[in-house]
């Protein structure tokens, strides 16, 4: 069936991809050369890092609670923008929880699995789109608790301010919104093989661009690492309130926000409708 699914997401994006080619003729080379050129480089990254220790697969839908429970102990507790807000000290972390599981209903998520199949990992993706920032905004004024409002109010800079949707010419891209990893797994490569499926998801679901907002320098490490490019980035420092005091101030190395992303199909002609099909 997996495979049925990805022949036909590959048909229908070579079809669409050289109509495009046809009418603006700057394809040097055919579109299945370009699917095949990443889809070969996705493989020989993936051959040169340490083998993953977990089954990587899409996750199902019974498995949102036990996906829940690993960003209310790893993600509150350990990412270092949200460690530096406390939210997990206030009852606001329940409605972030209950946020965070919003992004499980698209359906792009990938877990990890270990050999006791305990979900040790998973990557919430999302599809980013044009509004998101100003949505995060309206969120932010709605929000009662303080940390929670600043949290997003940084996010919704971070999702508007890199242009990626005008960079790109799209009003739709794939979003690694959340990358976790417990702490007694990580040190693993278990995140750069999340990332690196997601990319590999997402072409398969028929995105041309993907984007991953790392708030931390350590999720910025394995974007890179994944293949992404570093398109916007701030000092928290500069990210001041109305005292000119920064909101936040995360203990090094986590000294910036960096947003990376990357064309799934590189080479391909940029076109205002591109997206997700």
């Amino acid at each position: 069936m997996l495979q049925r699914i990805q022949n036909f997401c590959r048909a229908c994006l070579a079809g669409r991809l050289k109509r495009h080619a046809g009418a603006a003729g700057l394809l040097a080379k055919p579109v299945e050369e370009h699917f095949d050129s990443w889809e070969q480089r996705l493989q020989n990254t993936l051959r040169s890092i340490s083998a993953c220790p977990c089954r990587i697969r899409l996750a199902k839908q019974e498995d949102g609670p036990e996906i829940l429970q690993l960003v209310q102990q790893n993600l509150l507790h350990h990412e270092p923008l949200l460690r530096t807000l406390n939210i997990r000290q206030t009852p606001a972390s329940g409605q972030l929880v209950e946020y965070i599981g919003q992004q499980l209903r698209e359906g792009f998520t990938l877990v990890a699995q270990d050999e006791r199949a305990r979900i040790v990992g998973a990557a919430i993706g999302k599809r980013s789109c044009q509004w998101d920032g100003k949505q995060l905004l309206e969120r932010a004024d709605r929000t009662q608790c303080n940390q929670l409002r600043k949290l997003f109010y940084i996010w919704s800079i971070v999702e508007a301010e890199p242009n990626l949707h005008q960079h790109f010419c799209t009003h739709c891209l794939y979003e690694i919104a959340f990358l976790v990893t417990a702490v007694d797994s990580q040190r693993q490569g278990i995140g750069l093989h999340l990332t690196l499926h997601s990319l590999q998801l997402a072409r398969q679901l028929g995105f041309q661009f993907a984007r991953m907002n790392c708030t931390c320098e350590y999720s910025a490490r394995i974007a890179t690492k994944a293949g992404l490019e570093c398109h916007w980035t701030v000092a928290y420092h500069h990210l001041v309130d109305s005292t000119q005091q920064p909101v936040v101030r995360p203990e090094s190395p986590h000294t910036h926000i960096k947003v990376h992303a990357t064309s799934l199909f590189p080479g391909c002609p940029l076109n205002p409708h591109a997206g997700r099909p």
